[in-house]
């Protein structure tokens, strides 16, 4: 009687076991239906599980920083002003980065930020994250802890665009009407 109890036991385990496979087993698919669903697959998938960019071919910190600065530009094309800097500038930001092992900003610190706008802050710190992953620093520049630290200045003009330190042309010169005390200065709105 025993021996039957086990075998009833054992037979309802493997049918238990069955029908929760089955619940679990695809629908019959047409040929080729696999393909698309795999490539479905990979289009929903997070942009952190996509391919990692090429590593830098940076050989020194300002090559590499100089990367960074393109890279950040090219990913803020719209908030980019062209040419050299204004004269009167807006702002200048300063954040110094640390960029790991695989590109990703891991720390961000504020070294300069002016107190007339301070909003300037938040975009500059925006941009940076719009401009993520990075390309990988190569071994060689990597610090102790895995990271290389970067300190970079946008250059925000009064419609609030910016352009990089480390890309931007030397700044204009200062306009005759500078120095007329009763002039207002080209560019900048009055109080």
């Amino acid at each position: 009687m025993l021996a039957e109890v086990g075998a009833r036991a054992r037979a309802f385990q493997a049918a238990a076991a069955l029908a929760i496979l089955a619940g679990c087993a695809a629908a019959p698919t047409a040929p080729g239906e696999p393909e698309a669903r795999v490539a479905r697959a990979w289009h929903s998938m997070p942009p952190a599980a996509l391919p990692l960019p090429a590593p830098s071919a940076a050989r020194t910190l300002a090559e590499y920083r100089r990367e960074v600065a393109m890279r950040l530009q090219a990913a803020n094309r719209d908030l980019v002003y062209d040419g050299p800097p204004p004269n009167p500038l807006r702002a200048l930001i300063v954040l110094r980065a640390e960029i790991d092992a695989l590109g990703e900003a891991r720390r961000v610190d504020v070294v300069r930020v002016p107190w007339h706008s301070p909003e300037l802050e938040d975009e500059a710190r925006e941009t940076l994250r719009r401009a993520e992953p990075f390309a990988p620093p190569s071994r060689a520049l990597l610090d102790g802890r895995g990271s290389v630290a970067l300190t970079e200045t946008w250059l925000f003009d009064y419609e609030g665009r910016f352009r990089l330190r480390t890309l931007a042309a030397p700044q204009a010169p200062l306009p005759p009407e500078y120095f007329d005390d009763d002039a207002p200065l080209p560019g900048v709105p009055l109080p």
